[in-house]
């Protein structure tokens, strides 16, 4: 039984939104056929209250599928028909003077008269029974048959998702062998190059300032660069002879200039102060 109920479940719940759409409109069609009998041989009434019957259908399920907005003209057109072909045949049906008719207004009146209806106000009653029992039936009938619609379209979705085969082209592409030939892998070099090329753009992009601080810095660097004239000091060669330590006096640039017995005179001294 679980497995039947398992295996069978969509055809349950569908079932379940059919039986009563189904008895809705036939109750539906003969209330309408006493509202449209007041101006149409029974055989015609017959007619237009089926055509009605069906119109809401068809249009309950233009409006589903999203028709677009003239829809809903004809949809609130038979809506309406259905609800006062209902309402109607529910007021006249109902019998003021039976004791089922008492006993409602007895139950009902303690509601009632908190909204301003005399307990003693039969037709008030009577029309407010005639809503309850007749105009609420085309809703109930068009509200299952919107379900049913919306249950339906979820089902065929899931349906053509699972069956929905896998495309050729597309199989054959991922089995397809891979030839790297010379065009090939040149046009493949190009694409890499362009993508580095991009990368490196998106990494180095300075602002304006930055390319300012880098120019005086530049310039800063040039100006330390320059290469002053070099300063000589003065530099001794020492050396010995028998022994002897000989300081002999390169040229400096402390000697230059001078006269030459002032020159004479200090490496006299120097050498003196050696010895």
């Amino acid at each position: 039984m679980k497995k039947w109920l398992q295996s069978n479940l969509n055809n349950i719940i569908v079932g379940s939104f059919l039986i009563p759409i189904l008895l809705v409109a036939f109750v539906s069609i003969s209330h309408v056929t006493t509202l449209y009998s007041l101006s149409n041989p029974l055989s015609w009434a017959i007619y237009l209250s089926v055509a009605v019957e069906i119109a809401a259908l068809a249009a309950l399920a233009g409006v589903s599928a999203k028709f677009g907005k003239f829809i809903y003209l004809p949809f609130g057109i038979v809506t309406f028909i259905q609800f006062v072909g209902n309402f109607f045949y529910s007021y006249s049906h109902i019998n003021i003077n039976s004791q089922d008719f008492k006993d409602w207004v007895d139950m009902i009146s303690g509601l009632l008269e908190t909204l301003g209806v005399d307990p003693t106000d039969v037709t008030s009653h009577r029309r407010i029974l005639a809503f309850i029992t007749g105009g609420l039936i085309p809703f109930i009938s068009l509200t299952f048959a919107h379900m049913l619609i919306v249950y339906s379209s979820k089902i065929q979705t899931k349906e053509d998702s699972i069956d929905e085969p896998v495309s050729d082209t597309v199989s054959d592409t991922l089995n397809e062998p891979v030839v790297l030939t010379e065009e090939v892998i040149t046009e493949l070099s190009k694409k890499a190059g362009q993508v580095e090329a991009e990368q490196v753009e998106e990494k180095i992009n300075p602002t304006p300032e930055e390319l300012d601080l880098l120019e005086k810095a530049l310039k800063n660097l040039e100006e330390k660069s320059k290469i002053e004239e070099p300063v000589e000091t003065e530099e001794t060669t020492k050396y010995f002879v028998d022994d002897e330590e000989i300081v002999e006096e390169e040229e400096s640039t402390m000697l230059t200039g001078l006269p030459e017995e002032t020159q004479e005179k200090i490496k006299r001294l120097s050498y003196t102060k050696n010895g």
